[in-house]
């Protein structure tokens, strides 16, 4: 049996040059997949010219820089990895949809910070959440809903809920300063608008 999928994922470096080439709009140097990936120059070097042997990537050679491309006429990129892309696109307005659906009284607006808005490989199995209300009360009641999103969450996704719930009197207090400049930093608005 054919396995090339293993070849394809052997290590999280492919797979993190193959996601950064199935977003390139146009081919993309070997120093600008270093730079999107945040991987090292070797390790990135490595996985493209692995994925080019096997001809999951295009490799073209203009003067003395090279240039890649996702093969999509590849079988199993055609086939496998850009639904897969395609399913991890749409996580984030999943996500939301979920909190929407789920979290009573509707929250204001949503954030998802941490680990894995980073897209740090070690993100530990754990989702953040920074969830704003209109007003206290809303805050207080929405408490009984937070359980049944947490299990909502694992059971859709496998993740493990952190959340902090703020409504608009509390956000302004100097203790969550470090967590507004995390928002502003690293933050993805799920749904919602902040003040």
């Amino acid at each position: 049996m054919v396995q090339g999928l293993n070849v394809i994922l052997q290590n999280l470096s492919r797979l993190m040059v193959l996601r950064t080439l199935y977003h390139a709009d146009e081919p993309v140097s070997g120093r600008e997949v270093e730079r999107r990936t945040g991987l090292s120059n070797r390790a990135t070097m490595l996985a493209l010219d692995d994925l080019v042997d096997i001809h999951a990537v295009n490799l073209e050679k203009r003067g003395r820089a090279n240039s890649y491309t996702l093969n999509r006429a590849h079988f199993l990129v055609a086939r496998a990895l850009r639904p897969a892309f395609d399913a991890e696109d749409m996580f984030w307005a999943d996500v939301a949809r979920t909190v929407q659906r789920v979290v009573r009284p509707k929250p204001r607006a949503a954030i998802a910070t941490g680990p894995l808005v980073r897209d740090e490989a070690d993100y530990g199995g754990r989702i953040t959440l920074t969830i704003l209300f209109q007003t206290g009360r809303a805050r207080i009641k929405s408490l009984r809903s937070i359980q049944k999103l947490a299990e909502r969450i694992r059971d859709r996704h496998s993740l493990t809920l952190d959340y902090q719930m703020l409504d608009l009197n509390t956000m302004d207090k100097e203790e969550y300063d470090p967590l507004w400049r995390r928002v502003e930093r690293e933050g993805i608005l799920l749904f919602g608008t902040l003040p």
